[in-house]
């Protein structure tokens, strides 16, 4: 969806204005109706990049690597479109020769097996992807000034997320509440989102428009 916005608006994508698609896209992520729980993580996990890079471009002195040349954080980004760009191609091109059971058939006979489904827990999709987007809405702002960055590792977020939930179920404001800065709140953004992807944790409302809760799935067996 990221790279379908670029092309759409003919930006260059050596040059992307940060702070314009970062609008564009969380607009675009609130109008879908994302039923995927898979799809979705992945939406949010892009907003909250593209969030983090435009902080990290607000501030006023430039990012230097080791050998004290300046670091476009937009590079990582780049590079990341283009790779995608690239599969999507070999993708299609992969596609288009013929494929056992699509284009071709062979005759089969297998025993029949029983199979008992076993559905998810059901989680408001929505109602985490519009508390989300308000979060990340949250992340921009004019930055004046930079004291002091400390690397902060989702991993990391994740052990100390599950820590905390260990003890009973939290608020998602709880959760981001401990967030000191843009990073430290990004960082706990994608932690839950990974845990949640994994089936680490569950998400919960007990109705419209209530709070919504995190709860560690192993507490349920």
């Amino acid at each position: 969806m990221l790279l379908h916005l670029i092309r759409s608006q003919k930006m260059d994508i050596f040059n992307i204005p940060i702070a314009m698609l970062t609008a564009q896209y969380l607009e675009m992520v609130e109008a879908q109706k994302i039923d995927d729980l898979n799809i979705a993580g992945d939406y949010l996990v892009m907003a909250s990049t593209l969030m983090q890079l435009k902080s990290r471009m607000l501030l006023p002195r430039p990012e230097v690597d080791d050998e004290g040349n300046e670091v476009d954080p937009r590079e990582a980004l780049v590079a990341q479109l283009i790779a995608y760009e690239q599969f999507r191609l070999l993708a299609e091109e992969i596609n288009a020769l013929p494929r056992l059971d699509r284009d071709i058939f062979i005759r089969r006979v297998f025993p029949e097996v029983d199979l008992i489904e076993r559905p998810l827990p059901a989680a408001d999709l929505n109602a985490l992807l519009t508390a989300f987007s308000k979060v990340l809405s949250r992340v921009g702002g004019e930055v004046r000034h930079k004291v002091m960055m400390e690397p902060i590792s989702v991993r990391e977020k994740m052990c100390s997320i599950t820590q905390f939930l260990k003890r009973g179920s939290a608020s998602l404001d709880e959760l981001l509440g401990e967030s000191r800065t843009r990073e430290s709140l990004v960082a706990t953004v994608l932690a839950i989102l990974e845990l949640w992807r994994q089936q680490i944790v569950l998400v919960l409302q007990e109705q419209c428009y209530a709070s919504v809760r995190i709860m560690l799935k192993e507490t349920l067996t």
